[in-house]
């Protein structure tokens, strides 16, 4: 990320997300490093906007890049629905958002990738992932692994400014023993309680 600031536009820094999806969208900027969930904002600003896509590499190595992804919505019905007639309800809505035809929809308006298997068609725009996304080389969004408190975003937009990497890292690692205290526990207290330590 250090690496590509240098490539930016000047100033990089006084764009939020809002501003730079508009800004690309308007052909002010060649490239946007940014993930597919970010085309329908692009595209409302220009509908017509042909949008490419790749996936930056990680490793020097080809067959060790891999597609970083998420599934950022989830359905669930709880456990405290104890009512059967709601419950069954909530099942068949479910049934309903998750039917093929329901999730082709959704990838057809949000240029979105399935978290489901089937013979789904992709957005165009997607053609540079198509080929991690087939053969499962995905891995999940590193911020699904870190709790918000953290502010990770704001100590990456420190370190992109500031470009002190050791300051960044002792700082990720301070907040992430700060942060993570009550799961840090649970782990020691489950591997002392499974003779694991």
């Amino acid at each position: 990320m250090q690496q590509l600031v240098a490539y930016g536009e000047e100033g990089p820094f006084a764009y939020g997300y809002n501003d730079a999806c508009t800004a690309f969208a308007n052909g002010e900027s060649a490239m946007f490093a940014i993930g597919s969930y970010a085309v329908p904002q692009i595209k409302s600003v220009n509908p017509d906007m042909d949008i490419d896509s790749f996936v930056t590499p990680g490793s020097s190595d080809p067959d060790g890049n891999t597609l970083n992804s998420g599934v950022d919505l989830q359905f669930c019905v709880t456990s405290s629905c104890v009512d059967e007639g709601k419950k069954e309800a909530a099942y068949e809505v479910l049934n309903f958002l998750l039917a093929d035809e329901s999730v082709q929809m959704y990838l057809d308006d949000q240029s979105a990738v399935p978290c489901k298997t089937g013979d789904f068609n992709l957005a165009p725009n997607l053609d540079g992932m198509t080929p991690y996304i087939t053969s499962g080389k995905m891995a999940d969004y590193q911020d699904h692994y870190y709790p918000s408190e953290m502010a990770v975003d704001a100590q990456i937009q420190t370190f992109l400014i500031e470009g002190d990497v050791d300051a960044f890292l002792t700082k990720f690692d301070t907040d992430w023993l700060r942060y993570n205290r009550d799961i840090i526990q649970m782990v020691k207290d489950y591997n002392k309680q499974h003779g694991n330590q």
